[in-house]
């Protein structure tokens, strides 16, 4: 379960002091989870495993400014990824649970997107169908709904059908794509099949998560130069801890390919990601025993100082750091400051 706790006067200070003159007054979140609390049938008793409540616009601004006050947060509203973190496989109905919650708190809100879990499981149409109904603005995928194991050697098509991009396309939306294989976006495999995807469909923008999984920043580093000139590429910066990924992406892709997220509610974990050999490890305050479990803070102001690092770096001004955190985005959505 992760906490859903309040910033400590160390987190407050640490914000005042090294953020708060950095970050723009408005923020568009790309990689925000929204969920619904207890559904009334079966298997699907156990969607909500943060808290027992159902996660609300509302509660999501309230938990931001706790410890960055002062903004104005929207963003995309991301389902949670069934099949992962004990969750139920993906089903018409969990589906549509979760969906129909997300988009009846995210629609109304001229600031927030909403967006559909999608499976290799579903029916196309009834995706189609749902989309339309619930007038939902971009769909989620997950690898774990893969055929393949283990599912983290999956091809993207595995758990992303062609079926599900053409529906995007169709309707001018936005699929957020957690890549997986052990070297992510330096996969020639993940290479082809974004590629593949994006120009093909060039009405659907593709929002490759977590710096397209660049949580080493090798990956990126090594991999990211090779989706130049696909003008429906984004990468989002959620649970980002370590500064070379995003600074790759802004050299190779541009600042304006690179959009804000922090994978709420990762923001209330206290500890980082870090990268050594070919892989990385979460280091905190639950996995680390030592003497410095009171020195952890939440993993939401680490994201936001590799953001700080990285256009201090590339020497972004005010205007470009704007557009990292709400314009890139907004321009995706439709959404004016």
């Amino acid at each position: 379960m992760i906490p859903i706790v309040k910033p400590t006067e160390m987190e407050q200070e640490i914000f005042e002091l090294e953020l708060d003159s950095f970050m723009p007054d408005m923020a568009l979140d790309a990689h925000a989870h929204m969920w619904a609390g207890t559904p009334t049938y079966g298997e699907a008793s156990e969607l909500s495993p943060w808290t027992e409540e159902d996660m609300t616009v509302a509660k999501f601004r309230e938990l931001m400014t706790d410890f960055m006050p002062g903004r104005t947060f929207g963003g995309i509203m991301l389902a949670l990824p069934m099949g992962a973190h004990g969750l139920p496989p993906a089903t018409h109905d969990t589906v549509t649970f979760q969906a129909e919650h997300i988009a009846s708190e995210a629609n109304p809100d001229p600031l927030c997107g909403s967006t559909m879990f999608i499976s290799p499981k579903l029916d196309p149409d009834y995706v189609r169908q749902e989309v339309q109904r619930l007038n939902i603005n971009g769909l989620k995928c997950y690898h774990t709904e893969s055929e393949r194991r283990p599912t983290s050697d999956s091809d993207i098509p595995e758990y992303l059908p062609e079926e599900f991009i053409r529906i995007a396309h169709d309707f001018g939306m936005t699929v957020t794509l957690h890549m997986v294989k052990p070297r992510a976006v330096a996969d020639p495999s993940n290479q082809h099949w974004i590629r593949t995807y994006c120009e093909k469909y060039p009405n659907m923008n593709m929002v490759l998560a977590h710096a397209a999984r660049s949580f080493n920043p090798v990956w990126a580093m090594e991999g990211i130069a090779s989706l130049k000139g696909l003008p429906n590429v984004y990468c989002d910066t959620a649970a980002i801890g370590e500064v070379g990924a995003c600074e790759a992406i802004i050299e190779n892709l541009g600042h304006d390919r690179l959009v804000w997220a922090t994978d709420f509610p990762l923001t209330h974990w206290r500890g980082n990601y870090v990268a050594f050999g070919n892989t990385h490890f979460w280091v905190g305050s639950d996995y680390v025993h030592d003497d410095k479990q009171d020195e952890y803070v939440f993993h939401g102001l680490e994201q936001l100082r590799v953001i700080k690092q990285a256009a201090w770096h590339q020497r972004l001004n005010d205007s470009q750091v704007e557009d990292i955190f709400f314009n890139n985005l907004g321009g995706l959505l439709d959404m004016t400051g």
